[in-house]
């Protein structure tokens, strides 16, 4: 009987030895993962524009031929925020098109902006670009998409990422009667180019949570 009660007596006078053991073993343990997480390489973020301006046209080329039908007004560019450097948005996008295999023609680069061309088949024009618009029935063959990419830095180690793109389509009139003889079709974007290119940002670059 007495040893059981000198044991329950050694027991609570060391409890707060015990306990003041386990703290500094549970702070050193919380220290390790709190440096090992500051160690740990920043993926970057994405965020929405906080401006969103309209891309000013690019120069024309001397001796480019003018589309016989008017170019509807260029739409306001799809946009997001990378926290980056301008270069690096642009050589990742660039290193997508190849990835995907894209044919592209026409290809100029600047310290903030990417342009191009990208062609379509008849079959996938449909897909990128709004045919059924016209007020005329069209039998395209083939399409194209003038892209334009533009990175501004903003400051706060953000660049902010602006694509816009203007799409033609090739093809006769079904019309036998009154079918206008033009080729080359101007047609309004459905996006799904300008979000390709977003969402391959969004998942290469961490989103904020």
């Amino acid at each position: 009987m007495l040893e059981r009660l000198l044991m329950m007596n050694w027991v609570r006078a060391g409890a707060p030895f015990l306990g003041a053991v386990l703290f500094l073993c549970s702070s050193a343990i919380s220290t390790q993962q709190s440096a090992k997480s500051s160690a740990s390489p920043s993926t970057g973020f994405t965020r929405a524009c906080s401006a969103n301006p309209v891309l000013a046209p690019t120069a024309k080329k001397q001796g480019e031929h003018k589309p016989k039908h008017p170019l509807p007004p260029v739409p306001v560019p799809v946009c997001v925020e990378v926290k980056g450097e301008a270069i690096e948005v642009q050589e990742f996008l660039q290193a997508i098109a190849r990835e995907q295999g894209w044919r592209i023609g026409e290809n100029g680069a600047s310290e903030d902006t990417w342009s191009f061309v990208r062609y379509f088949g008849a079959d996938e024009l449909d897909t990128y670009a709004d045919t059924k618009v016209l007020l005329e029935q069209i039998k395209f063959t083939s399409g194209k998409a003038a892209v334009t990419v533009r990175t501004t830095d903003i400051g706060e180690g953000y660049v902010r990422v602006q694509i816009s793109s203007q799409f033609q389509g090739d093809g006769k009139s079904t019309d036998k009667i009154s079918g206008q003889p033009g080729t080359a079709w101007p047609l309004n974007s459905r996006g799904v180019l300008e979000q390709k290119l977003v969402g391959a940002l969004q998942s290469h670059y961490k989103p904020m949570a």
